[in-house]
């Protein structure tokens, strides 16, 4: 079909103006992620655990990591997620670690891209297509998972979108190919598999034998994973399953505490409870929560953290197919109004109720904040080259490029050359993860006739082996 030119510059302008936002968005998210990088927050749990196993491949070696529960064993010990060596090439490049918070970025703003693409084709507007990017891209539960480390699951935004595409674009072949590629992000994305399988199901009934073979790959690739490869490699451990012992356990941990009502009440809220409307990806949507609600880990309950990314673009495609259901049934003027609430939605809960943290991209003190580590930046520089270090949980992803533990209270057993601290006070407790009482382990260090200090300043030390 041939547009008149008015309607193609128009639409190019549409189109531009969506580049120009997910731009923008990845510029964004790379800025603070690589400042928070450089201001050490990003900890060895979990980015650090990434760069190393990413890294070691790309110099074909075992990618075995520091586990406080596998350790020293192949990453697959403790999560089995093979596409993310896709990204050891680019230690071919550069040993730089933050090139995985820049490819992270980069991944979700063109997910952002695709999500655009695909509401134009369902939708047939640009308006409502670009209020949807907005909403997406602004989606807390999103930003958070971009400033959290690096994770698989943020990555994996980008090949799920591209499913959805496929399905929505009737591209069978591509379908099969993303929806693989997807789940070998995580063996926890099995539920996801099967949530999608149900949706083809629902949205493309011509295609029931494709999701009937989506559902059972999705089964037997949770199964394998976890009841076979994970325990091979860790040693007949599943650390992530279940804990509750009983039916009535299991119901109860969905609804309580009262923070997962409210994580499931912001996350339709963020979509303007549009996702709502559409039924055949309620399942994936609550199938994803209620597996995060059942777990141990209150991080798993909220917008923080990584967890959310899974959900986002599920999330987006609904609003698009909520919206293409509004525009059948409600008069045009009305459908543009949805979409200008949508907007306006989620400006006001990114920048007043919860609070993007992607509004550090604009904030001079944030950078201002950065010039405080140099202090940090030297005592790492003077870390001999090549010698094996032991540290804590913020300073050990400066050292992924070497033989690298977490600081212990058991350090004398493990025999490293070099041992690095900060101990000034203020600190994140995370920071030192795994360490109970970090003075006394520091006490015993400075008697201990192995080691000789070979560089303090105030609370900062670098310990060496004789």
């Amino acid at each position: 079909m041939q547009f008149p030119i008015s309607t193609q510059k128009r639409n190019l302008a549409w189109h531009n103006s969506a580049v120009v936002v997910c731009s923008l968005f990845t510029l964004a998210a790379i800025l603070v992620s690589l400042h928070r990088f450089w201001q050490y927050e990003t900890q060895y749990y979990d980015f650090g655990i990434f760069d190393t196993a990413i890294r070691k491949v790309a110099k074909f070696q075992p990618p075995t990591i520091d586990h406080f529960i596998v350790e020293d064993k192949l990453i697959w010990a403790d999560h089995f997620h093979p596409a993310i060596f896709l990204l050891s090439p680019l230690y071919w490049f550069t040993s730089r670690s933050e090139v995985l918070l820049i490819v992270q970025a980069v991944a979700v703003g063109m997910s952002g891209y695709v999500l655009y693409r695909t509401a134009q084709f369902v939708l047939k507007d640009n308006l409502l297509s670009l209020a949807i990017l907005v909403s997406y891209l602004l989606f807390v539960g999103l930003q958070n998972a971009l400033i959290t480390d690096f994770h698989e699951i943020t990555v994996a935004t980008l090949p799920l979108m591209l499913t959805y595409w496929a399905v929505l674009t009737e591209r069978k072949r591509w379908f099969i190919f993303f929806f693989v590629l997807t789940l070998a992000f995580k063996e926890l994305l099995f539920p996801l598999g099967l949530g999608l399988a149900l949706f083809v199901y629902l949205y493309r009934p011509s295609w029931k034998k494709v999701a009937a073979l989506a559902a059972g790959y999705s089964v037997l690739w949770g199964v394998v994973t976890m009841k076979v490869i994970i325990p091979y490699f860790s040693g007949g451990l599943y650390q992530y399953a279940p804990k509750a012992t009983s039916f009535g356990e299991l119901v109860g941990q969905l609804f309580s505490p009262m923070i997962k009502l409210k994580t499931t009440f912001q996350i339709f809220w963020s979509f303007l409870f549009l996702p709502l409307l559409y039924l055949p990806t309620l399942p994936i949507i609550f199938l994803n929560l209620g597996m995060r609600f059942i777990s141990g880990s209150n991080n798993h309950w909220d917008l923080g953290f990584h967890y959310n990314a899974e959900l986002a673009p599920t999330l987006a495609i609904s609003t698009v197919l909520a919206l293409s259901m509004l525009q059948k049934k409600l008069p045009k003027p009305v459908v543009v109004g949805v979409a200008g609430l949508l907007i306006l939605n989620s400006l006001v809960l990114y920048r007043f109720v919860l609070r993007g943290p992607l509004a550090l991209a604009y904030n001079p003190a944030f950078y201002t904040h950065t010039q405080n580590f140099t202090y940090l930046d030297e005592l790492v520089a003077r870390v001999p080259a090549g010698k094996s270090v032991m540290t804590q949980n913020n300073l050990a992803p400066r050292f992924t490029d070497r033989h690298v533990k977490l600081l212990r209270a058991n350090y004398q057993d493990y025999q490293p050359e070099i041992i690095v601290l900060d101990l000034r006070d203020g600190q994140n407790p995370n920071n030192f993860m795994g360490v109970p009482d970090v003075q006394e382990v520091l006490q015993r260090i400075q008697v201990d006739p192995a080691y000789t200090v070979l560089y303090q300043e105030g609370q900062r030390y670098i310990f060496a082996r004789k």
